[in-house]
């Protein structure tokens, strides 16, 4: 009987992200699927309405989807407020779609243009007493408690699962006949009330918020979700975890993992504090073997992950800020992946070491008292390869990897394919969620954005939003570059820009919240992930390799401008003091003992320079010759052939310390994508410029007290 018209999603627009058994139960949010896009909003079809509108997305849905449609002199008119017939419409089309009825749209002898479709909705029972009898509906302006009482009843209690636990404020003022309808309402998201969460029964609704509730009402992932045993502190960076999360963000404060050798052959991983200018402060270093990742914050304390090499040992440590200490949170297995949720650490222990990666075994459970309690073990590497757990209303979400058969040109071959799966706290189950082939994903709030597989196995250039609680119905946020369609790609979100990283093509492409896209930065290397804090973006090459010639690169994360090295910015001096690099054929270039400074104070001498791949790789020793002490701010490092400038890079530095006297190595790697143009490198016709910036120290006098 219900639900008849289901062309759908899973039959059209879905068919080639999402496979469901025909045994399978309805997943709430299916039912949605009926509401087809039948138009195309630009910001150009109405002639009063902006992309900036704050409403100019739920405006977008409820046109495309033919529920709410602008004037005949081509406004929308968002701030007029709606009549009692305008939401009896709205209402019993979006009813009729949804169970599969037919909606007799006659006017008969007598009728208000409205009169159809009030009959519809009066048939079942969708209007309240409060409706004005005998008067002319479309001159009446309906309140909100009578908007909810409507609207509550347009589509199935199954679609409209508990997605938000917001308490409202003026409950105990809300009549009887209309507070279930609100608390439903509420309870899914598709109503979140006032600046102050209260309902405000007796005001107006303008169509801009009319068209929010309908874009609510039909895409879950619309719908403003609220979890009170969420994690808060990690939401700004969740899509961070799911890639490589190397630094958080505490005010001006950044915490920063990093490896850097403290010798040509003692390679340390440490925790750095820094603010980007003047402080810098190792904070821990890890000892031999050992290394870190899977930063984060919870409660105002760091978090992040210890393991050493070549074994499953490892542990889960605690610097906080207030005391300045680092504790161990949890010491045994090596820790991949976790998430704090309503008070409890879940994560994902690395149980079993072996020499080829088929003898990794995995368990997922909770850290409780120091220990380990497992809920599931046994995962295999090629299961768990993209585990990032998030909590959310009662589950831990997080993926599972499967294998998915494609065809191409030579037949058919094997690609890897994530599903969304869930482990019900209450009841101690795993369950699978959904079945979309995401490529690349991440959490926000109770929606995931993900990047998929088409059923061929090729690389949809489509970014997709679904409920976690509602995952039937999906939402396409919009479309990113074709060049998107290869290898590699990460998927991030800072404010209300989507970013994604196309390693292959080494490119950094952005989304606005309308679908628009845009080239935003060129990376100039080969990275496979970023990290974003609130307003810095770092780019992650495949390792945190100290000599890796592309390096981590820090940007402002609003403009993606003012690029800084990762190593500078922690105050660690440029590509790492010390750090050795060898010539592929063994054969310098360029050495001077000269001085190849445009500062007469600060002597620069380039031991070694020469080329290695696409690189070219030059090693300076500075000496600070003034009476005083210097902070390093930036370099400019200038490559000639025969007097012609042919490569060129520029970074800034935090406020490095030089003392007089002070002697500092360095070694510059100008990656290819910063060479100005190819050029063949001989003895003789190289020569290099080093343009330092710097801060003079002023002396410290001594004071006499008087």
């Amino acid at each position: 009987m219900k639900k008849c018209f289901r062309i759908l999603a899973l039959v059209l627009v879905l068919a080639s992200l999402l496979t469901v058994g025909a045994a399978a139960a309805p997943v709430p949010g299916e039912g949605l699927a009926v509401f087809e896009d039948v138009a195309d909003m630009t910001t150009h079809t109405f002639t009063d309405l902006s992309s900036y509108h704050w409403a100019y997305s739920g405006i977008e849905v409820s046109y495309n989807k033919g529920v709410l449609l602008g004037y005949q002199d081509g406004t929308f008119r968002p701030e007029n407020t709606v009549t009692w017939a305008q939401a009896i419409v709205i209402a019993a089309r979006i009813h009729a779609a949804y169970f599969g009825n037919a909606l007799d749209t006659t006017v008969r002898n007598g009728d208000y243009w409205y009169s159809p479709y009030y009959r519809y909705c009066a048939a079942r029972n969708m209007i309240p007493s409060a409706c004005p009898k005998g008067v002319y509906l479309d001159g009446v302006i309906i309140n909100r408690y009578n908007l909810a009482y409507i609207f509550s009843r347009t589509i199935g209690a199954e679609d409209m699962p508990a997605i938000s636990d917001r308490a409202i404020t003026d409950i105990s003022k809300i009549p009887s006949q209309y507070l279930s309808s609100v608390k439903t309402l509420y309870a899914a998201g598709i109503l979140n009330g006032w600046s102050d969460y209260s309902f405000g029964g007796d005001r107006l609704t303008t169509r801009a918020q009319i068209a929010m509730i309908i874009s609510r009402l039909l895409l879950p992932a619309e719908r403003v979700g609220h979890d009170s045993k969420a994690n808060a502190d990690m939401a700004a960076f969740q899509s961070s975890l799911e890639n490589d999360s190397v630094a958080v963000q505490i005010g001006s404060r950044y915490y920063c993992l990093y490896r850097s050798y403290e010798s040509e052959s003692d390679l340390r991983y440490g925790l750095y504090l820094t603010d980007g200018k003047d402080l810098t402060r190792t904070l821990y270093t890890a000892d031999p073997g050992q290394y870190l990742n899977n930063i984060s914050l919870y409660n105002g304390k760091v978090y992040f992950c210890c393991g050493n090499t070549g074994s499953a040992k490892g542990s889960l440590l605690c610097y906080d800020p207030s005391s300045g200490r680092v504790s161990t949170v949890y010491s045994g297995y090596i820790v991949e992946a976790y998430c704090f949720y309503n008070g409890g650490l879940y994560a994902l222990a690395y149980t079993n070491y072996a020499e080829d990666v088929s003898g990794y075994r995995y368990a997922f459970g909770k850290i409780v008292n120091g220990g380990f309690n497992a809920f599931y073990s046994d995962f295999t590497y090629a299961e768990v390869m993209n585990f990032e757990p998030y909590g959310w209303n009662g589950k831990i979400y997080f993926k599972l990897s499967e294998t998915m058969t494609v065809k191409n040109g030579d037949g058919t071959s094997e690609v890897s394919v994530d599903k969304l799966h869930a482990y019900d706290i209450a009841r101690g189950e795993l369950e699978k969620i959904a079945d979309y082939n995401i490529n690349t994903s991440f959490f926000d709030g109770h929606v995931m954005y993900f990047l998929a597989y088409d059923a061929d196995g090729n690389y949809d250039l489509n970014l997709y939003a679904v409920s976690v609680q509602a995952p039937g119905a999906v939402k396409t946020v919009g479309e990113f570059p074709k060049t998107t369609n290869v290898r590699y790609r990460s998927l991030y979100k800072n404010g209300d820009t989507f970013y994604c990283l196309s390693s292959f093509n080494r490119n950094l492409y952005s989304m606005d919240s309308t679908g628009n896209t845009r080239l935003a930065l060129i990376c100039g290397g080969v990275y496979d992930s970023a990290c974003f804090t609130d307003d810095k973006m770092i780019l992650i090459p495949n390792t945190l390799a100290t000599s890796n010639p592309n390096e981590l690169k820090v940007y402002n994360a609003g403009s993606l401008s003012s690029r800084a090295l990762y190593g500078d910015w922690i105050g660690l001096s440029v590509y790492y003091e010390g750090a050795r690099f060898v010539p592929e054929e063994g054969k310098s270039v360029f050495v001077s003992d000269e001085s190849v400074s445009t500062v007469s104070s600060l002597s620069i001498t380039v031991p070694k320079a020469f080329s290695r791949g696409d690189d070219f790789i030059v090693q300076a020793k500075y000496r600070n010759d003034f009476s005083t002490g210097i902070k390093l701010r930036s370099y400019i490092v200038k490559v000639y052939l025969d007097n012609e400038l042919v490569a060129y890079d520029f970074n800034r530095m935090v406020g490095m310390e030089m003392k007089s006297g002070d002697i500092q190595t360095f070694t510059f790697v100008i990656a290819g994508a910063d060479v100005l143009r190819d050029f063949e490198v001989a003895d003789g016709r190289i020569s290099v410029e080093i343009v330092p910036t710097y801060e003079v120290i002023p002396e410290q006098t001594e004071q006499t007290n008087k």
